[in-house]
């Protein structure tokens, strides 16, 4: 019985429900149709040209990612090159400073030894 009752609520309310939809709709049926055709193709519209552009910006980040990808390598090669580059420039001045660090220490053993002997 509950089942029946059930189904005829719902019966009874969705036809109370278009009734009442019919009766207090803005425009007739005709104006209705053609309102929703207008939008339907706006919609359609607007939705292809929002797909044009998703993919136009997909297709910039891809092209984007890809030439920073280019100029990042470029980047790294050069800073390898330049670091190499002042290695070797700095390599005499390393050694002379080396050279001149240990006459220097000697200087001062030197120097201690005849302090401490006096």
């Amino acid at each position: 019985m509950k089942a029946k009752s059930l189904l005829l609520g719902f019966l009874v309310g969705g036809a109370v429900a278009g009734i009442s939809a019919l009766l207090t709709a803005p425009s007739s049926g005709r104006e209705t149709r053609q309102y929703l055709k207008e939008s339907k193709d706006s919609l359609k519209s607007q939705f292809t040209e929002l797909k044009a552009e998703l993919m136009d910006i997909k297709n910039s980040a891809s092209f984007a990612t890809k030439e920073g990808k280019t100029a990042l390598k470029e980047f790294s090669k050069d800073i390898k090159a330049s670091i190499n580059n002042w290695k070797d420039e700095i390599r005499p001045h390393q050694h002379e400073l080396q050279r001149e660090l240990q006459e220097i220490e000697t200087a001062i053993r030197e120097l201690e030894a005849n302090l401490s002997s006096k």
